[in-house]
């Protein structure tokens, strides 16, 4: 049980940090583990996962190479425009609505938001919160359906 979690949790922070794809595909770990400890490594990976990439961001964006790629580049200031437009407009509240899309692979909309944010606490929150509600709603779905189809 300890190894299904161990891998949930990373699979869950590969999804926040590199892997396009949707974070309920960490139920797999059900055969394994109680529903409540699934969820809660996802989650915990998501926060931990988001966080970093808030975290690398900070830091990447106030390199001067990377500054004078978003003042030289036409696609950097429309990239980086857009980003503080919706974040500065939005801000983490609409992150997590967006995260809300069931099987949306949120990898490109964490780095959206942190490249162009400047709070990565309650950004990467945003983030975990959206995951754990489509966990539970995915985990009630599953048991849902296997309750109706129980004899």
């Amino acid at each position: 049980m300890a190894l299904t979690l161990l891998l949930v949790f990373l699979y869950a922070a590969g999804t926040a940090i590199a892997l396009p794809t949707p974070l309920e595909a960490a139920l797999a770990g059900l055969k394994l583990a109680p529903g409540w400890a699934v969820i809660s490594a996802a989650v915990l990976g998501k926060f931990l996962g988001a966080y970093s990439v808030f975290y690398l961001a900070l830091r990447l964006k106030r390199l001067p190479r990377v500054e004078e790629w978003g003042q030289r580049s036409r696609w950097g200031r429309w990239l980086f425009g857009v980003g503080r437009r919706w974040v500065d407009r939005y801000g983490a509240p609409a992150l997590f609505f967006l995260l809300l899309i069931p099987g949306f692979p949120d990898t490109g909309a964490v780095y959206l938001a942190a490249v162009a944010g400047a709070r990565p606490l309650a950004f990467s929150l945003a983030t975990a919160g959206a995951g754990a509600v489509r966990l539970t709603l995915a985990y009630l779905g599953i048991w849902g359906v296997s309750q109706s189809l129980a004899p």
